[in-house]
């Protein structure tokens, strides 16, 4: 029809190409309502579901609008030439499937496939049904800019498609079915990890391109402990990640892949593994250059030869203890797949200083039950291997009380533990102070955000962690920075303390102390030092025995509250022997078939009905030794004199 004859007055052919504008909008202006569908009802909840849902509210209203001002400008065109046509409303509601999952928090991946599908149909057909529309319009002589709109509509679905279709694959593939991790659950499902990414959002999209400097920085940032979701923001990160994309990044930082909390153990210990092996030879090769420079440096008879020589004796003496600090961690890795233990994973690894690491029995992602030991005072990654020995023999022990249950250990000396040489009134690293305690306390936070991030295995794991001695004090920091997902469970065994004055200000479900009546690191923990203030409120504290000490309450004390299990009592000798000490029974605690060890073993695997545990005694009041001091400004009320330390007797028998 041309525009003559349109002007004259015939709306035949607007008639006609109203109701061609009318069809179309009846096949497709609801393109997006069965996928709008499979949302209302729940196939996916949680993980950008919202914004998602949203978008795609928002584009299926703008598809029904574009029909309806399609339809209304030829409506109006026809009353224009004195026709008669009331435009169609073509909004339509949304009858929503009810949800078959009361509480369900994921992907139906079945589900999601159908809408995946449905949405790639609306993804091929508007963009046709856009230019149909277009024609109408343009016969009828109105703008055509909603023939336009539903080809976008129509563009957006068909990008969706991809990146949802890509993230399914993702979530068919994982071991468990239907359910994904945490982790994808909480980040990955949609358009990158966050709706606003922030600095960590943007580093990781620059490591996806390969800058190793940008994966620097989150590993810098998972280090403070302050963010606990960024473990699985890195986790669905890495599973979304192209597979090349993942070996560029290994291959040119593996210290970094090694490093990073939410990338599978198997994947860490791989690329840990890559690196280990890389510094051994670049070490060797280093030192033998430095020690032809040394000799000849030694020939030398100015001054200046002499200071080039002192430096480059420095750098020899960190190297060759770079070479010990690998020996050990070889030798400690050789421990795994003997013996009926599984292989050992290498899951964080540093060099040089007193070094660090994380040395696994078992694959934690893959494990029922995982506990993670860290060590105490002394600690270092040279000296690893009598840390990582005990590791072993805990998974031995777990594996003897529950061959059927999967278990993973772990030694976890990511911190710099106090050195006993170091020196008592050092503040930032004497073994009296929590201040190497609460730097190492972010790091393990965000090593066990790892654990749960990567974890693969069906059902609902165990997590349990275990603290000696000043790791203790690690322990409890980190707990209370986590309260509700640190772990299921803590062991805390020579504990001097955990900076908590409740063992319920930790946050856990079960708290469990083991103290041998001998150990006097155990002891410091209610033997407050000259000027200990109170941990909380940092008023000092009176000098009584079994009060609060310099971490906090005594975890032995009933007053704690924790649930205690027995320790057996060793015959004392040595020094401390005339008051009833022993320095040995401090590192005791894994001695084989001992009473400790097993109710160890019990605690990781659940078995609590075979923990031989501590009755609680009932309340006495003791003759006092001591007058009952007058209270300090601000202090805690004493209520009762109390006697002179002595070591923790062993209670009666159950």
């Amino acid at each position: 029809m041309s525009l003559y004859e349109v002007v004259a007055g015939d709306t035949a052919g607007l008639e006609e190409a109203l109701a061609r504008v009318v069809r179309l909008a009846g096949d497709h202006a609801g393109a997006l309502d069965s996928s709008m569908r499979y949302m209302a009802a729940h196939a996916w909840v949680g993980g950008g579901a919202g914004p998602f849902a949203q978008a795609m509210g928002d584009q299926r209203a703008r598809l029904q609008r574009a029909f309806e001002t399609a339809a209304a400008q030829v409506a109006d065109r026809i009353r224009a030439l004195g026709g008669h046509a009331a435009p169609p409303s073509l909004s339509t509601p949304l009858a929503a499937i009810p949800s078959r999952r009361g509480g369900y928090s994921g992907m139906d991946v079945e589900a999601m496939t159908r809408m995946v599908a449905d949405l790639e149909r609306a993804g091929h057909e508007l963009p046709a049904a856009g230019g149909l529309l277009s024609a109408a319009l343009g016969s009828a002589g109105v703008s055509a800019a909603p023939a336009q709109q539903v080809g976008d509509v129509g563009a957006w679905a068909a990008g969706e498609v991809a990146d949802l279709r890509r993230r399914l694959t993702v979530l068919q593939r994982r071991p468990d079915g239907e359910a994904a991790t945490a982790a994808v659950l909480g980040f990955g499902l949609f358009g990158g990890s966050a709706p606003a990414p922030g600095p960590i959002g943007d580093a990781l999209s620059a490591a996806a391109s390969g800058d190793a400097s940008a994966l620097a920085k989150v590993v810098a940032a998972q280090n403070t402990g302050k963010n606990p979701t960024l473990a699985a923001r890195v986790s669905a990160w890495w599973q979304l990640l192209d597979p090349a994309a993942r070996r560029r990044l290994i291959d040119t930082a593996p210290q970094l892949v090694g490093s990073l909390n939410g990338v599978p153990a198997a994947t860490r210990d791989s690329a840990n593994r890559a690196y280990l092996a890389m510094r051994k030879d670049a070490i060797a090769k280093r030192l033998a250059e430095l020690r032809a420079l040394d000799e000849r440096l030694a020939k030398g008879i100015i001054m200046a030869d002499a200071w080039r020589r002192m430096t480059t004796r420095r750098e020899i003496e960190e190297l060759e203890r770079q070479q010990r600090q690998i020996e050990a961690v070889t030798k400690s890795l050789a421990l795994g797949g003997v013996n009926g233990r599984p292989p050992a994973f290498l899951l964080a690894l540093e060099l040089g200083g007193l070094g660090k690491a994380a040395i696994s029995f078992g694959d934690p992602d893959k494990a029922d039950s995982v506990v993670t030991s860290v060590p105490g005072t002394g600690s270092t990654l040279e000296g690893i291997g009598a840390d990582v020995a005990r590791a072993g023999t805990l998974w031995d022990q777990a594996s003897r009380s529950a061959p059927h249950t999967k278990t993973a250990s772990i030694l976890w000396l990511g911190y710099t533990a106090p050195q006993l040489d170091a020196g008592i009134l050092r503040a930032d690293t004497s073994v009296a102070s929590p201040h190497l305690a609460q730097a190492g306390a972010g790091p393990l936070a965000g090593f066990l955000d790892g654990l749960h991030a990567t974890h693969q295995a069906a059902g609902t794991p165990r997590f349990t962690v275990l603290g000696h001695s000043y790791g203790s004090v690690v322990t409890g920091i980190a707990a209370q920075t986590r309260k509700g997902t640190f772990a299921d469970q803590l062991i805390l065994v020579g504990s001097p303390g955990t900076m908590a004055m409740r063992a319920s200000d930790l946050g856990v479900k079960q708290v469990w102390v083991g103290e041998s009546p001998q150990d006097p690191v155990a002891d410091l923990g209610h033997l407050p030092l000259s000027g200990g203030r109170h941990p909380i409120s940092g008023v000092l504290q009176p000098a009584l025995p079994n009060g609060p000490g310099p971490f906090g309450t005594d975890p032995s004390n009933i007053a704690y509250g924790a649930r205690r299990f027995r320790v057996d009592e060793t015959p004392v000798s040595g020094f401390l022997g005339f008051i009833g000490y022993d320095l040995g029974t401090h590192s005791g605690y894994w001695d084989t078939e001992s009473t400790s060890l097993r109710n160890m073993g019990f605690i990781i695997n659940g078995q609590y009905h075979r923990v031989m545990k501590l009755p609680t005694p009932k309340p006495v009041s003791p003759p006092s030794l001591l007058p009952t001091p007058p209270p300090l400004p601000f202090a805690e009320p004493v209520s009762s004199p109390l006697p002179i330390p002595q070591p923790s007797p062993t209670p009666p028998g159950e």
